[in-house]
């Protein structure tokens, strides 16, 4: 059996999928921003976070019994990671409870969202719990079983 060379097919899913997030106006160096995130007195994590900007693809393993989700993915960009989570912009609004399933260029994760908030009409950030890690491999492009496997 053929394995399959994930660089190249995360590059092909990415460059075929429309990304629809429209970042705010003041956001123009939002890729640029990288390095650790200083916490503030009142922040309530005990997990240091480090900006990490790049693009990924994202698709719902787990929804909520009132919304009805597609099955494609959807471009997404990295906000923040941190030990236990990872914070992204998303085109659309994701509710707290409901399951992400997260590619990214060199490892996939299996999120749960914990927070959301509207940046713009379409940006919404997203803060989530790590539910998994996990090393590139055919069945991180698998989404199409995934979704069926929760609903």
């Amino acid at each position: 059996m053929l394995e399959i060379d994930y660089p190249t097919q995360f590059g092909e899913l990415i460059q075929s999928t429309d990304c629809d997030i429209e970042l705010p106006v003041e956001w123009t160096d939002f890729f640029e921003e990288r390095g650790e995130i200083t916490a503030y007195a009142e922040d309530a994590r005990n997990n240091r976070r480090l900006r990490i900007r790049t693009y990924g693809l994202m698709w719902f393993e787990r929804t909520l019994p009132f919304c009805k989700r597609s099955t494609d993915p959807v471009v997404v960009y990295t906000r923040d990671f941190s030990r236990i989570g990872a914070g992204i912009l998303v085109p659309f609004q994701v509710f707290p409870e409901e399951q992400l399933r997260l590619i990214l260029p060199t490892f996939w994760v299996q999120l749960h969202v914990v927070r959301a908030r509207r940046i713009t009409s379409k940006c919404y950030e997203i803060g989530t719990k790590l539910m998994g890690r996990h090393d590139p491999g055919p069945e991180a492009f698998d989404f199409q079983n995934a979704f069926n496997a929760v609903q």
